[in-house]
């Protein structure tokens, strides 16, 4: 649809967000598409990356008339032509905005203070093409393939061979009472397969791996002749029970002081040579021999070695102190010989790939096989699959880590192949892009190619406002938003972002474990090659744990966000539009988002739900917001003045229940779950709509915050 080529204003002065918002039609999309992403957003892990189909349905209804809400689905599903909009998102983490905007051919401008977000961001943009990619690919595989899968070979009982599809590790531990030293397993199963009943364990004393009925409880190993308690392993919700003198203790205290745990390898998942069988077997004296020498093959290579990492995990500031508590303290630390050997043979092959542009794209898919070849991935033995780190935005200590084959099979999860077959799908997606449809008549969705591309020209700097620009064009910037010196004032259509949550996630904490990896290849548009650190001293984000720090954290949060915003109103045309999701369970944080934005010039036209992730099992315990509070805000003179100030608390929280009430009521008839946590959320993002309209500003903002209760009088 050429809605805006050519016509003006360019956002309608009311739009469907303010009048008609879809927050049903985008979150029926967010609950289906909310854990199977589209291609291009799983080219490299970012953590809370907001979903596309919502964040298409905001970018599209900020460009329709209020009066022409019936055609948005119409519209969803059809090639549109915003080429004359520019779009800005000034905290562009893992894309989404960018690359759905870019999608319908506007102009897109993103900003983020983390190298990491911009140059995954980029990769996203960027087109290539694909014998070139596969070209590049095969020089890789050429060079190491050989030389990294002959440290995953072994031989089964019955002669045939294999090779390691996952390698199962324990953590050796010490009674902090009787000194003796166990192994810290969990339990003693190795897979289970509830649909067929099935279950694959593990001899408690001699290893034995043996294939069980699932309602089996315990066994008798057939080797050792002793019985194996299957769910009664000596480590269990942070205590330990020593198998010797029965003493219980936490968790912590059985490590050994002052350095990282030890490991002992136990048991594989192989591929079996020339089939597409699996098959779990006990680890032997050979593939322990094996380890050994790739451990001497490390220790001659690294004495060379210019790729792995040699930074410490930074102490500094840091919120997630785990690693450095059971004793890593550098990166590398994190990852053991053989994977360090294998990536580091990897690194160096793609170091020598002649086009730049390729050794990026394969630079991306290595950094995001990183997560997944390490010693803090777990095994989710009911999918039969490894679970990476990060899977839980943190880093979750496990003591019986499963090591991945680096290069990969045909078999498995978050190998380097694996990986870059993720970006071959992703630049595939890019150059046909499609949408789901959803009808009751189909078990599958519908894929709908609307003809559209995210093909932008990247440019390095923003183009004047009145000149002859690029046609397409996208400029990732990386740097803070509080000064956004590159972009002209009333130059910006539309900025569309979901700004820092408070206190939720350390993004740039995280990615500093991407950084010291890509950092050291030679990628001319990595932003942070000259950076020992990722920015994470300085990004947006409060350490809930330093009560000291948190209060200084609080004010740089609030003092930051207030000029990202003034620096927003400044580069947004006047008759633009301010969209931005936020949810917080925090009165602290919303104190901090109103009293950031009271001052910014914005005023918030109205503010809705909508569905911010699918039916994950990660972060949905009860309790837990499920559903972002979308503001859209104008200028202030354009502002409706339907309400008159002079409200005071009482009457703001009176009319944030009614308002909720209503939502509740027309999300449960549309069958939509709206929890208690969500409703508090969307109370709160309607009193901050009221802030600037009340009689008086409270002077204890969390305190006002903190009255939010949806079920009778404000507290």
């Amino acid at each position: 649809m050429d809605r805006l080529n050519g016509s003006k204003p360019k956002i309608p002065t009311c739009t469907i967000l303010e009048q008609k918002p879809p927050a049903i039609f985008a979150s029926r999309l967010a609950l289906k598409e909310g854990n199977n992403k589209k291609p291009i957003y799983q080219i490299h892990k970012w953590w809370a990356r907001r979903l596309g189909p919502v964040f298409r349905a905001l970018l599209l209804g900020a460009v329709t008339p209020a009066e022409e809400a019936g055609v948005l689905a119409n519209m969803f599903y059809s090639k549109n032509n915003l080429s004359n909009l520019t779009v800005l998102d000034p905290f562009v983490g893992g894309g989404t905005t960018i690359v759905e905007a870019a999608k319908t051919g506007a102009n897109v401008i993103g900003v983020d203070i983390d190298p990491v977000a911009c140059f995954v961001t980029k990769k996203e943009l960027e087109p290539h093409q694909e014998h070139e990619l596969l070209g590049a690919f095969r020089t890789v595989e050429r060079q190491v393939r050989d030389q990294i899968l002959k440290w995953y070979r072994t031989t089964l009982s019955d002669g045939r061979n294999g090779t390691i599809i996952y390698a199962f590790w324990v953590e050796q531990l010490r009674c902090p009472v009787c000194r003796f030293e166990f192994a810290g397993h969990p339990h003693f199963q190795l897979s289970r397969d509830r649909l067929n009943k099935r279950q694959v364990c593990f001899c408690a004393h001699c290893g034995e791996v043996k294939s069980l009925p699932l309602a089996k409880r315990r066994f008798l190993c057939a080797s050792c002749k002793r019985i194996t308690e299957i769910e009664k392993g000596p480590v269990s919700a942070g205590l330990i029970n020593c198998p010797k003198c029965g003493a219980e203790s936490k968790t912590y205290r059985a490590y050994y002081r002052g350095d990282r745990p030890q490991h002992f390898l136990f048991a594989l998942e192989v591929l079996v040579e020339g089939t597409n069988e699996r098959v779990f077997k006990k680890a032997d004296a050979s593939d322990r021999r094996l380890y050994t020498r790739t451990c001497a093959a490390w220790a001659a290579h690294r004495r060379n070695e210019r790729f792995v990492p040699r930074e410490n995990i930074p102490t500094n500031g840091r919120d997630d102190p785990r690693p450095i508590y059971y004793g890593y303290r550098r990166y590398k630390d994190l990852f053991n010989d053989r994977q360090l050997l294998s990536l580091s043979l990897l690194a160096k092959a793609i170091a020598k790939v002649k086009d730049i542009k390729a050794r990026e794209f394969l630079a991306i898919a290595f950094s995001d096989a990183l997560a997944s070849n390490n010693m803090f991935c777990l095994y989710a033995f009911d999918y039969q699959k490894l679970t990476p780190l990060f899977g839980l935005h943190a880093y979750r200590k496990v003591t019986r880590p499963v090591e991945n084959n680096v290069w990969g099979t045909k078999i498995g999860r978050g190998s380097f192949v694996k990986c870059f077959q993720k970006l071959l799908r992703a630049k595939r997606y890019a150059l046909r892009p499609f949408e789901s449809r959803y009808t009751a008549s189909r078990t599958d969705p519908e894929k709908v190619f609307a003809g559209e591309m995210i093909t932008p020209t990247l440019l390095g700097t923003v183009p004047p406002a009145n000149g002859n620009g690029a046609s397409r064009y996208a400029v990732i910037l990386n740097q803070s938003s509080e000064r956004l010196r590159k972009i002209p004032s009333r130059s910006i259509d539309l900025i569309l972002t979901d700004p820092p949550y408070y206190d939720n996630l350390p993004y740039s904490e995280l990615s500093d474990f991407y950084h010291v990896w890509l950092r050291r290849l030679p990628l001319i548009n990595y932003p942070g090659r000259q950076r020992r650190r990722t920015p994470m001293t300085r990004s947006l984000y409060v350490r809930r744990d330093h009560p000291t720090q948190a209060s200084r954290d609080h004010q740089r949060f609030v003092d930051g966000l207030q000029r990202v915003f003034r620096e927003c109103f400044r580069v947004l045309k006047q008759d633009g539009l301010l969209v931005f999701t936020f949810h917080h369970n925090d009165p602290r944080a919303w104190a901090a988002l109103g009293r950031a934005f009271r001052k910014s010039g914005f005023r918030v036209s109205t503010v809705f739900p909508i569905r911010s992730e699918g039916r994950s099992e990660f972060h949905s315990a009860e309790g837990n917001i499920k559903w972002d509070a979308v503001f859209c805000c104008r200028k202030s003179r354009q502002t409706s003045t339907r309400h008159p100030r002079g409200l005071d608390s009482r009457a703001v929280w009176s009319k944030s229940r009614l308002f909720v009430r209503k939502w509740k009521r027309t999300l449960r008839a549309a069958k939509l779950d709206f929890g208690a946590a969500d409703a508090r959320s969307l109370q709160r993002a309607f009193a901050t709509m009221y802030l600037e309209r009340m009689k008086e500003i409270p002077s204890n903002l969390t305190a006002f915050f903190g009255r939010a209760d949806i079920h009778g009088r404000a507290r």
